[in-house]
């Protein structure tokens, strides 16, 4: 790992713009103390007028360009997921650090790409996938669960995605998600489900296998022919693991679902930080008394952590790549109508 500290603060190139990820990337590291916006690129028009906008400069002619930039010294790699193992080839082969945005990229065989350019090179990289573990409630269970806190888990559910009102734009807004698996991955089980299943492989695990359901509800993803929701089983041989992932139509305001259900042989736990709510054995405690002060670090702080230290960071790709395996064995599933056994994932 290297060990690097930069005076006047890391400069940052932002590689990509897929759904505004990159402009709120950006927005992130522009409010950061140790960090400056130094240089960026979107293929897409669109996207990189944006981008343009956010970053308050003229983008470079290329991602290659962003990337031998020698002002640059971390790279926020926030392209169509189909591009991500190409980009982190790139800033393996220059030496520079990632934050590498979700989804971690849009097959297993990219998961690997990512993973040998990261083994070869050393460079640190750190999985920017920030509303699920990076919150502090989820962060202080999932430390208590992998310490063993609260016991052997016996049943595990968490409900993870979006709502929206009626007539909400998301055509207009987000035309990526609408994509062909080849550039995006898959539809909503690609991108809320990678976090839902990303917190269940860090808490629990690999799964022995995966069984999953999509749905298309959603007349602008039914149009599409793209799941707009979907249920992944994944089986740990004692219990299963249930997420319900994606986005819906709700009578009301926008919104996050963000709630899991996890008991224990001795403990039942039911968080929504949300909405404040945290019951154990059915009883309600307050949230503040359960966080106790309790703090998580930022994907941003990670990076830098690891590059000024050389301490690992704890959101991985390896990891992520586990993450995007269990995915293409959840789509599978679907395809073949049967539980997949992870050892027998085609890619």
């Amino acid at each position: 790992m290297m060990r690097l500290k930069i005076r006047d603060g890391y400069g940052v190139g932002i590689l990509g713009n897929c759904c505004t990820h990159g402009a709120g990337v950006a927005q992130q590291f522009r409010a950061h103390p140790k960090t400056r916006l130094h240089a960026g690129y979107e293929k897409n028009p669109r996207r990189a007028r944006e981008l343009a906008e956010c970053l308050g400069i003229p983008l470079a002619n290329s991602y290659r360009e962003v990337v031998s930039n020698p002002g640059v010294h971390i790279l926020a790699i926030t392209t169509d997921p189909c591009d991500k193992a190409e980009m982190v080839e790139m800033a393996a082969e220059a030496g520079k650090p990632v934050l590498l945005n979700k989804p971690l990229c849009h097959t297993p065989a990219a998961a690997r790409r990512i993973v040998n350019a990261a083994r070869r090179s050393g460079i640190p990289i750190v999985f920017d996938i920030p509303m699920v573990k990076f919150l502090p409630a989820f962060d202080k269970l999932m430390r208590a669960v992998r310490a063993g806190d609260h016991g052997t888990v016996v049943s595990y559910y968490h409900s993870f995605g979006m709502t929206f009102p009626e007539g909400f734009p998301i055509r207009d807004l987000w035309p990526e998600r609408f994509d062909p698996p080849a550039i995006s991955g898959g539809g909503e089980m690609t991108n809320m489900g990678c976090y839902a299943i990303d917190y269940a492989l860090t808490l629990l695990g690999m799964p022995r296998s995966v069984e999953a359901r999509w749905q298309k509800f959603w007349t602008p993803y039914s149009e599409s022919d793209v799941e707009n929701f979907g249920q992944i089983l994944l089986d740990y041989g004692r219990f299963w693991a249930v997420l319900a992932v994606g986005k819906q139509v709700v009578h009301g305001q926008r919104g996050h679902r963000n709630a899991l259900l996890i008991e224990f042989e001795n403990l039942n736990l039911f968080l929504d930080p949300a909405a404040g709510v945290l019951l154990e054995n059915g009883r309600q405690r307050p949230l503040e008394e359960y966080l106790c002060g309790h703090t998580c670090v930022s994907s941003i702080d990670q990076l830098i952590r690891c590059m000024e230290t050389g301490h690992p960071p704890e959101s991985d790709v390896e990891t992520g790549a586990k993450g995007v395996e269990v995915l293409a064995a959840a789509y599978q599933s679907i395809l073949q109508g049967c539980p997949v056994s992870l050892s027998a994932t085609s890619g």
